[in-house]
């Protein structure tokens, strides 16, 4: 019993990037401390690299289809409400050198990422 109240502080970072969860408001929300940074990828989605385990990561999901202005030299801006990622939140892109973001695009889900995880 011991040894398994010593193991439970080192889970705890594992749990962290668990699968979507509702929130307190009801929305679906994946924790942010279970996830690096979004990026954009080559093919304009937006990823959520899963940290320390890459097998539980995620891609945006946006209502009303892509989001555009996204591009792989985009750094992605997000607005959250809370702790996590949750439904709803809106995402932009900045385009550095100019201080002109992007459109908003609101986030309807983030979606398990199983493909390439070396991304």
């Amino acid at each position: 019993m011991a040894k398994l109240l010593f193991l439970l502080p080192l889970a705890l970072p594992l749990m962290s990037a668990a699968a979507p969860q509702k929130a307190k408001n009801g929305r679906q929300c994946v924790i942010a401390s279970g996830l690096a940074a979004p990026v954009v990828r080559d093919d304009g989605r937006v990823y959520f690299r899963g940290q320390p385990d890459p097998k539980r990561s995620y891609i945006a999901v946006f209502k009303g289809g892509r989001c555009l202005g996204m591009n792989r030299f985009a750094t992605v801006v997000v607005e959250t409400t809370g702790a996590g990622y949750c439904e709803g939140d809106k995402l932009r892109a900045l385009n550095l050198p100019s201080t002109i973001p992007g459109p908003i695009c609101v986030l309807d889900h983030l979606e398990p990422f199983a493909g390439d995880v070396d991304d």
